[in-house]
């Protein structure tokens, strides 16, 4: 009688058990976790001792191909920034041309002297703020710095 007992609660418990655990396996997955955008994407900070600029990658193959080409990106508009930022302070400058653009991005990417600092970085790989695998930096200068860099190249 125990033994009959012992294997209808057995029964019981499996013929319970069995559905629930079926419907826990038909359950969705869970949403994947989705890093939220950062504030330096929406407004790019400003303080009194730094120029700051962002850079965006293209889709790259390789991640470390993306982070540099986001870096290159981001130096070349922290150098536009600066020239911008100088000229609108009616600050004379020898010429506007792009070659002396390119001189001061040379300068800013020039990684014996490594005038900036990467300070953030984000990856965008599902594309919540943009095209899917995308990744971003921000960069920044002293502002000190930028104007010896200036001084250097006129």
């Amino acid at each position: 009688m125990i033994r009959q007992e012992r294997k209808l609660r057995h029964l019981l418990i499996f013929g319970i058990l069995t559905p629930l655990l079926a419907c826990m396996g038909c359950s969705s997955s869970p949403e994947p976790v989705i890093d939220a955008v950062p504030g330096w994407l929406e407004s790019i900070p400003k303080d009194q001792n730094h120029y700051y600029a962002i850079g965006i990658s293209g889709p790259t193959p390789r991640v470390t191909d993306a982070w540099d080409q986001a870096i290159r990106r981001a130096r070349a508009e922290l150098g536009r920034a600066i020239i911008s930022h100088v000229t609108s302070k009616d600050t004379i400058i020898s010429t506007s041309s792009g070659e002396y653009v390119k001189e001061i991005v040379k300068i800013l990417s020039d990684t014996e002297l490594n005038y900036t600092e990467v300070i953030e970085r984000w990856a965008d790989r599902a594309g919540v703020y943009g095209p899917p695998g995308h990744f971003y930096v921000l960069v920044r200068i002293e502002k000190g710095r930028a104007e010896s860099v200036l001084r250097s190249v006129r």
